[in-house]
């Protein structure tokens, strides 16, 4: 089996990160006093329908909420608030659930029954395998071709829990192609709806999890749950806010604890190296996962990482790994962009944005020095991975074909995304108090910069995964995962805007506009029209998404920045055409385009709202998936 005594570095801990909380003595500082009138944010409670709904203080919803210009607009449309019982579609009633169990019983047979030609999966393995970076890391590729090969020759040899992987992703593979936006790559089956394929296909996978009791862990239960959970994350049709994929996360959770995923392979000796390297890529994609999630739904974490030791994975491609192998091979250097590598990267920057998240949800105020150390820690790391993902500047002539793979972006625009979304939640309780406090108008500058950053890429996005795009095939990944982002930044930009246009409706008693001083105003004519044209863009976008006219959420931020955006052109924002975001020739310039100034160049720029402009039909944009990280 070979020596396993040399694991990995060291995983992600509070300490060796330098998360480990610091003592009282040393959060002290005087010059960093937290103003009295900074409120304490307890989330928005929300209950309706006989629920009760909790979102954090950093959830979108819950900063909606909290604009006092808003709270009318959403009393006088209480469907906005409110849900009403939505009518059941009876096919989706009857299909079993794994939490609920089977509504029939079934046979290992008829299981195997259900598998359709082995041309026709050859097909959707293919097109799983191609689409995301998830399914590598869950199922070594060649190790899964090994088993799948030898399922063909003898398919009552596999287990049960395997042949529910093996339906897992077909299931993946038909979702996959049905959210592609080019028609000519959307699998074409005359005999069956793809819809309907992606029920079966689902329905098999739950039977072959509650047939293969998941719940005492067997081989394949984690990699298929996973897969599973995936599958339940992409059956939503629009941004609604789903727990279910909550719900069966803690119960994945628990049973890889059960099996030992969170302890390193190389405590156990009868491991072989290649399993215990397999682990750490699923546990990898799982702390990934558990980081996320929390962030999404601005909830605590399930994974207490005191009580675990797993390695990070080796830097190392795909076909580095053999199962036969007797030694792990020597990490690839740096350089080497691997799929091990990103998922690394990534959960680096989601574990200190767990830490963020952890220090904003807490029911006691930090200091102020708490909030800049981890500032620093969070800019530091980044700054650190970012020269590896980094994709290398344009030539000159921006209409000459980029030979840059498009993974390259996609990867570097998720990092960029986590970085710019733990800024905006570190610093968010100090943003409107750093209109009028000139020591956390840091805060407040950090906060407005990166929320105009994620809607820039919103609109290059918007742009670039149209299709004929560059990214038209890997749309789906950004408008699944990045969809929260893009109404968390845009709720940011609503608050601020909210209290600009308070202050300027607050008249002092001669008539005159109250000037406010101290601080770092956003009265700035730049910076306001910065935002305005971020919104205004963002408002196109939500507008023509697939969404507008059946998701409560997306009616929800349309409604807010309708009102929004046109009582700001009352008070004179917005009337002039001005420095709209700009949609760049490449993602990797969609937050650099900006002249020193912080202004659009002249060639750049585009009429802002409530002018004609060019939008695309609604069936160009691809909104409709929830989190799903690549």
């Amino acid at each position: 089996m070979g020596t396993l005594k040399q694991a990995n570095p060291s995983p992600l801990t509070l300490q060796n990160i330098g998360l480990w909380p610091q003592n009282q003595d040393h959060q002290k500082d005087d010059s960093r006093q937290d103003p009295p009138l900074l409120a304490y944010t307890t989330g928005y409670s929300q209950q309706l329908q006989g629920r009760t709904s909790y979102f954090g203080s950093s959830h979108w919803m819950a900063i909606l909420q909290g604009i006092p210009e808003l709270r009318d607009v959403f009393q006088t449309e209480p469907s906005l608030i409110s849900e009403e019982e939505e009518p059941t579609n009876e096919a989706e009633n009857d299909e079993p659930d794994l939490l609920l169990g089977c509504s029939e019983k079934t046979s290992r047979e008829d299981i195997l029954n259900a598998i359709p030609s082995k041309s026709f999966v050859d097909t959707l393995m293919t097109v799983c395998f191609i689409n995301t970076d998830n399914e590598a890391m869950i199922v070594h590729p060649q190790t899964f071709r090994n088993e799948y090969d030898r399922f063909w020759e003898d398919p009552t040899s596999a287990s049960t829990m395997w042949i529910g992987l093996l339906f897992a992703l077909m299931c993946l593979a038909v979702q996959y192609q049905q959210f592609s936006p080019d028609e000519e790559r959307r699998l074409q089956i005359a005999e069956s709806e793809p819809g309907d394929l992606v029920r079966l296909y689902r329905q098999k996978t739950i039977q072959c999890l509650i047939l293969g009791k998941y719940f005492q862990g067997p081989r394949y239960t984690v990699e298929t749950l996973l897969l599973y959970l995936f599958i339940e994350t992409l059956r939503e049709e629009d941004t609604k806010i789903s727990y279910g994929p909550w719900v069966v996360w803690g119960v994945l959770v628990r049973i890889a604890f059960r099996a030992g995923y969170h302890r390193d392979g190389s405590h156990f000796p009868a491991m072989s190296c290649f399993e215990a390297e397999r682990r750490r890529r699923v546990w990898a994609i799982l702390v990934g996962w558990d980081m996320y999630l929390s962030i999404q739904f601005g909830l605590p974490r399930m994974i207490n990482h005191s009580l675990c030791d797993t390695a990070d994975p080796r830097n190392l491609f795909e076909e580095d790994l053999d199962e036969n192998i007797i030694d792990l091979p020597p990490p690839r250097s740096g350089s080497a962009k691997t799929v091990s590598q990103f998922h690394v990267a990534k959960n680096q920057l989601l574990f200190i944005f767990g830490a963020i998240n952890d220090l904003t949800m807490s029911v006691n105020l930090s200091p102020y020095a708490e909030v800049l150390r981890l500032d620093n820690i969070l800019t530091s790391t980044y700054e650190m991975i970012l020269p590896v993902w980094q994709p290398p500047s344009r030539p000159h002539d921006l209409s000459a074909p980029s030979q840059l793979p498009a993974t390259t972006s996609v990867r570097y625009t998720f990092l960029s995304f986590i970085y710019h979304r733990a800024q905006i939640v570190l610093h968010s309780n100090y943003m409107s108090v750093g209109r009028n406090h000139g020591q956390y108008a840091h805060s407040r500058k950090v906060c407005i910069e990166a929320a105009l950053v994620i809607l820039r890429h919103q609109w290059t996005l918007y742009l670039e995964t149209r299709v004929g795009g560059r990214l038209c095939r890997h749309g789906w990944k950004f408008l699944s995962l990045l969809v929260q982002d893009f109404l968390f930044a845009t709720a940011i930009l609503c608050a601020d805007l909210g209290e600009e246009i308070s202050l300027a409706n607050t008249v002092s008693t001669n008539g005159a506009p109250i000037s406010i001083t101290g601080g770092e105003r956003s009265n700035d004519t730049g910076m306001r029209d910065r935002m305005f044209h971020a919104l205004s863009s963002s408002y196109i976008v939500w507008l023509q998404s697939n969404d507008s006219e059946s998701s409560r959420e997306v009616k929800i931020v349309v409604t807010a920045l309708r009102h929004l955006l046109g009582k700001a052109q009352e008070i004179g924002l917005g009337l002039a055409i001005a420095n709209a975001p700009e949609p760049s020739n490449s993602l990797w310039n969609a937050d650099t385009r900006m002249d020193g100034s912080g202004n659009t160049p002249p060639e750049q720029r585009r009429p802002g709202y409530g002018l004609e402009v060019d939008k695309p039909r609604s069936v160009d944009v691809y909104f409709g998936l929830v989190h799903f990280p690549i």
